[in-house]
C-alpha cells in the first residue's frame, strides 16, 4: 500500500515507519505493482506506445505520462502527479527521477538513452553475477550488454548474489577492480541504490570470487 504521512512524507506500508501513524491512502498493493509495471515499460523499453516523446537523456513530461496511462490504461482515470511522486520516492530500488516535471528511469533500459549526467560511480569495487557456462567466457571477453543497453553491476556480494538468483539457484559472482577502470577512464555511474551502470568492462578488470567467499555469505545473509 501506497500512503503519505501529513509529517514525515510517503511511505510504503500499512503505517509511517517514522511516526507509526497512518497517512493518507494513495493506492493499494495491485494499483502499486500495475502502475509500476506501466510505468517501467513506458520509460525503458517502449514509450511510443503510450506515444510519449522522449529526449535523449530519457526524461518524459510527467503530465504527458499521466494523461497517457489515464487515457490508455483503464482504471487510472484517477492517477495525479502527486501519485507518481509517491511511487518515485518510495521506490525501494531507486529506478527514476523526477525533475522540473519531468520524469526518467535511470537504468534497465533496452533503447538507446545517453545516462552521463548520472552520478559518478563512489566506490572502487563491483560484482556481477554469471551462471557457470557464462563466467570463463566472459573472464576472457569482457562485460558487454546483452538485453539491455548497458552492462548493469552490483555494488556488493550480497546484492549480485541476489540478481544472480533471477537466473540461477547457483550464481557464480565477478569481481571488477573499479579503481583501474577508472584510471583507463573507464565511466560507470551510480543508478540506482545498488546498481551501477556503464557501457563495457574489459577483461582485464575482472576476476572470480572464490566460491567459499560466495557460500558463507548465502549463509550468513539466508539468501
Amino acid at each position: 500500500m501506497l500512503s503519505e504521512c501529513e509529517e514525515h512524507g510517503y511511505y510504503r506500508g500499512e503505517s509511517c515507519s517514522v511516526c507509526g501513524e497512518e497517512g493518507k491512502f494513495l493506492m493499494n498493493e495491485k494499483e502499486l505493482n500495475s502502475l509500476s509495471r506501466i510505468i517501467a515499460g513506458a520509460l525503458r523499453h517502449f514509450p511510443e506506445k503510450l506515444g510519449l516523446m522522449m529526449d535523449g537523456k530519457g526524461w518524459v513530461d510527467v503530465s504527458s505520462l499521466i494523461d497517457a496511462i489515464g487515457t490508455g490504461r483503464s482504471g487510472f482515470n484517477w492517477l495525479r502527479v502527486h501519485h507518481i511522486e509517491a511511487l518515485v520516492y518510495t521506490d525501494p530500488r531507486e529506478r527514476y527521477q523526477i525533475d522540473g516535471g519531468m520524469i526518467r528511469a535511470t537504468y534497465g533500459h533496452t533503447i538507446d538513452v545517453n545516462l552521463d549526467d548520472l552520478p559518478p560511480a563512489d566506490i572502487d569495487v563491483f560484482y556481477y553475477p554469471v551462471t557457470e557456462e557464462e563466467a570463463d567466457m566472459i573472464i576472457e571477453g569482457g562485460l558487454h550488454p546483452v538485453d539491455r543497453k548497458k552492462v548493469h553491476l552490483s555494488g556488493s556480494i550480497e546484492k549480485a548474489i541476489e540478481a544472480g538468483k533471477v537466473r540461477t539457484d547457483e550464481p557464480l559472482i565477478l569481481k571488477i577492480d573499479g579503481v583501474k577502470a577508472k584510471k583507463d577512464d573507464v565511466k560507470i555511474y551510480h543508478a540506482g541504490k545498488d546498481v551501477y551502470i556503464t557501457d563495457n568492462v574489459d577483461a582485464k578488470y575482472i576476476s572470480k570470487v572464490a566460491d567459499s567467499e560466495i557460500k558463507k555469505i548465502i549463509k550468513e545473509k539466508k539468501l
